[in-house]
């Protein structure tokens, strides 16, 4: 073989090494793309799995001596808020759990009975991913509207799981001094507004206390 031959072999070996190093790295990348993707899918189809159970499924006809309709049509309602009511957005779509916590605060008193039956929903259905944000609201709600908030009690188409409130309220005091301000915040304003519910609010605190973490 002379040198222009050898050369010649010299530079087409090289030409194939490159080429194989090439088509290497292109499905290398490839795959990490493919394995990308379909984690993502992956992780889409158990949020949305997940979703599936967290949508409320409990429908009234009437709620605070109003048909259902009356709130439906209500052009003050957030139809994100319409939409989780029907069972169509679950509890983690969007931003469907931050914009109901946030109207059921800052609603009128004529869309807050709607807004509080599906928060209520929401409590029922939160687990631990949601479960200290929704925790924080349900202290914050009965704080601004501790007379609202007993006096659902009196509705038969609200259900109460006053052991989740309490748990979720004692687990956000934390300790007795929080505890201890948050009582008197509380009693205060219903002794302005509502003292005929001071007895409610007094059994109602005692399951509090019980769920403080120290």
């Amino acid at each position: 073989m002379n040198c222009a031959t050898k050369n010649e072999y010299l530079q087409n070996e090289q030409r194939q090494i490159l080429y194989f190093r090439t088509m290497r790295t292109f499905f290398f990348v490839f795959f990490v793309f493919i394995s990308i993707g379909i984690k993502a899918q992956v992780n889409d189809s158990n949020k949305h799995a997940r979703n599936v159970f967290l949508t409320n499924k409990v429908m009234v006809n009437t709620l605070d001596g109003k048909p259902i309709g009356f709130f439906l049509n209500h052009s003050g309602i957030d139809k994100d808020a319409k939409r989780f009511y029907r069972g169509e957005l679950g509890v983690g779509d969007g931003n469907t759990l931050n914009g109901i916590a946030d109207s059921l605060i800052s609603c009128s008193l004529e869309t807050k009975p709607f807004y509080f039956f599906i928060f209520n929903q929401i409590v029922e259905l939160s687990n631990g991913e949601y479960e200290e944000f929704v925790a924080s609201k349900c202290k914050e709600f009965l704080e601004m509207y501790p007379c609202e908030f007993f006096h659902s009690f009196n509705q038969p188409e609200l259900n109460i799981n006053v052991v989740k409130w309490t748990n979720y309220i004692g687990i956000t005091l934390k300790d007795r001094g929080s505890f201890s301000i948050y009582r008197t915040r509380v009693d205060s304003t219903i002794k302005a507004r509502c003292p005929d519910i001071q007895d409610l609010l007094k059994s109602f605190m005692v399951e509090v206390r019980m769920c403080l973490v120290r």
